[in-house]
């Protein structure tokens, strides 16, 4: 899920990965069918393993990244505050390094850690749903010439739009306890306080405020993965050796930095409509938010955070990449 994040953005390059890493036997034409070996039997257990290698990984990266993506989730965000920002004289916060020191004066180090439970508990459900609906659409989707980039692509974009239909409550449980201050509308002590309050408030559309934007941001899995595999075969990538070659994580790291650039303005649009708790709502809908946020901040309020954002990319891709492959081995 693009942070979501965590969803569909981040999940095509482990698809990539496993494209590449599993090299396919040869077909040979056979009368019967031989009995399975224990090799083969070990072999079948491999969505168990990528969907708890996926969840390692996405599970490390968080952690390791989680200061950033509360950086980049509040600059999304504090347009919506900058109003009670100058009525109480607080200056708002200019660019990711003047954010990050200023949460950590004012809050501690622990408010760069906020939003991290639920984002670990996100990635649990997030890669067992992910490559389930993955492997399944490519099965299905697959024809006589076997796994091609449209049918990875088109099966990264399912399996990304499940994974944020069944996941977005705790996105947005993530995204509120990122941006929660004194100047927001939402203060929650837990996540268990936070589930309450929302459910009292807003009921269960509360849980899947924002799900549009995370749907239309499927599309970052278009741009990401076909360039990963370019990129790839531009690097010399060989398929026999690549898990031994830096290039794969370099292709990785351009990869995600380009599709997030293209696709990022939907992220800011999301937060901001996850993060709407109190009647009337500021923005009706997708397009509302853009018009109404176009004549407001200008087109560059679109793109507020995305530093930060391709700051935590590289690191965030190149570690899921790094962690994947151990845990695969491991398993």
């Amino acid at each position: 899920m693009t942070d979501s994040g965590a969803g569909a953005g981040s999940s095509s390059t482990y698809a990539g990965a496993r494209e590449h890493v599993c090299i396919a036997a040869p077909r040979h034409q056979t009368v019967a069918k031989p009995p399975p070996s224990a090799s083969d039997a070990v072999e079948s257990g491999w969505p168990l393993k990528t969907s708890i290698a996926g969840a390692g990984a996405g599970c490390v990266s968080s952690i390791a990244t989680c200061p950033l993506d509360v950086v980049k989730t509040r600059l999304q965000y504090q347009g919506v505050l900058e109003g009670r920002y100058q009525q109480s004289g607080y200056r708002p916060y200019r660019g990711t390094v003047d954010t990050l020191r200023r949460i950590v004066a004012e809050e501690g180090a622990r408010g760069l850690y906020r939003g991290l439970a639920p984002m670990m508990m996100g990635y649990l459900p997030t890669w067992g749903i992910y490559f389930t609906v993955y492997e399944s659409l490519k099965r299905r989707l697959s024809g006589p010439a076997g796994d091609t980039t449209a049918v990875q692509v088109v099966s990264a974009m399912g399996a990304g739009a499940s994974t944020s239909l069944i996941t977005n409550p705790i996105w947005v449980l993530k995204s509120r306890f990122m941006t929660q201050s004194a100047y927001t509308d939402y203060r929650y002590s837990s996540m268990w306080h936070a589930v309450k309050v929302i459910h009292a408030a807003e009921g269960w559309r509360g849980f899947y405020k924002g799900l549009g934007s995370s749907l239309l941001g499927v599309a970052h899995v278009a741009v990401q993965f076909p360039l990963y595999e370019h990129l790839k075969f531009c690097f010399g990538v060989d398929a026999d050796r690549q898990l031994e070659s830096s290039r794969i994580l370099l292709a990785s790291a351009v990869s995600k930095m380009v599709a997030s650039s293209v696709t990022y303005p939907h992220e800011v649009i999301r937060t901001r409509l996850q993060n709407q708790s109190s009647a009337p709502f500021k923005y009706k809908g997708i397009l509302h938010a853009i018009r109404l946020i176009c004549a407001e901040e200008g087109v560059r309020a679109f793109y507020y955070g995305l530093p930060a954002n391709l700051i935590r990319t590289v690191p965030a891709s190149m570690m899921t990449l790094l962690t994947y492959e151990l845990l695969m081995r491991i398993l």
